[in-house]
């Protein structure tokens, strides 16, 4: 081996190290810097969230109108296989809805960009930072729905291995997802350097409404009954 390449072998030797990581982070959180991506994730973050809190509740309402107090089993295995598979769903549209939107407008940006600068911007430093930020986006955008779903059915889960009763879970699931409404109301608030207490009333309310119009629904319906 020529002294060139045993010089280029050490090169890579020493770029694997355990500070790969931290390195892996950092440019990351360039890139993310570069395109504006963290306002975007986080942007995301919050509204997904939302959105996946909100459907939970939804359907652990409706759960808890129709379910038959001489044979509760049946509506709740039926309820929880739906939350389950929801939570999925939500994630697997989210990461691929998002990548494949976000994708499509940062190539077009880059795009643009290069056009007006009479070259090609394909392979440069913010087209690899866009790229990034899309995966990144992405990855938040699923996970953020999930995850606050799978947070609040979590009561639920503890049923089927006779931790707690049904409907125990089912107070409790309803009780942690006006936990997370608020919580998140709060993340908007210090985010938005305002009144923290207000964005979460704000999305506490909304919570109230969707239990309140659930019930106004269930009587205009007679599910309930």
């Amino acid at each position: 081996m020529t002294e060139p390449e045993d010089d280029q072998q050490e090169g890579r030797q020493a770029r694997i190290s355990p500070d790969d990581d931290r390195g892996f982070i950092e440019r990351t959180m360039r890139a993310l810097e570069l395109t504006q991506g963290v306002e975007i994730a986080r942007r995301y973050l919050a509204m997904n969230a939302f959105d996946g809190a909100l459907t939970m509740l939804g359907l652990i309402l409706g759960g808890l109108i129709t379910i038959d107090p001489a044979n509760p089993g049946i509506v709740f295995n039926a309820l929880l296989l739906a939350a389950v598979g929801t939570s999925v769903a939500m994630a697997v549209s989210g990461f691929s809805g998002s990548y494949l939107a976000e994708s499509a407008e940062r190539d077009r940006e880059v795009e643009e960009m290069g056009r007006a600068m009479l070259t090609d911007m394909s392979e440069s430093m913010y087209a690899k930072a866009t790229r990034t930020t899309s995966a990144v986006v992405a990855i938040v955008d699923g996970l953020a729905p999930a995850g606050a779903a799978l947070i609040i059915i979590t009561p639920l889960m503890l049923v089927p291995l006779r931790l707690i009763d049904i409907y125990t879970a089912f107070y409790a699931a309803i009780a942690l997802c006006m936990l997370l409404l608020f919580l998140l109301g709060l993340f908007l608030g210090r985010v938005s350097r305002k009144s923290m207490w207000s964005y979460g009333a704000k999305t506490l309310l909304a919570g109230i409404v969707t239990a309140i119009l659930m019930f106004i629904i269930s009587l205009l319906t007679e599910a309930g009954a």
